[in-house]
């Protein structure tokens, strides 16, 4: 093997292992946040207020949260239907 080819092998390797790695990491971001809406869609669909699910997002992603999430005024309470 010439040293041009090596090269070209080597440059090949690391660009191979580059997008990959992009792949992965993208890849991972969309499922975390698929699995989050999924978890504020439960929490949603059981009446929490909208402060309680800021601090589980909060305390599940270790965030240090922004200053416009913390001054969420309280939910008004959900009408039950009757059964």
């Amino acid at each position: 093997m010439h040293e041009g080819e090596a090269f070209v092998a080597i440059v090949a390797i690391l660009c191979g292992t580059g997008v990959a790695w992009a792949v992965v990491r993208h890849t991972s971001a969309v499922v975390r946040c698929w699995f989050e809406a999924a978890l504020k869609r439960d929490m949603v669909a059981r009446g929490f207020s909208a402060q309680e699910i800021i601090s589980v997002v909060r305390a599940d992603r270790k965030w240090g949260g922004g200053s416009e999430y913390l001054n969420v005024p309280p939910a008004k309470p959900i009408r039950q239907p009757a059964y």
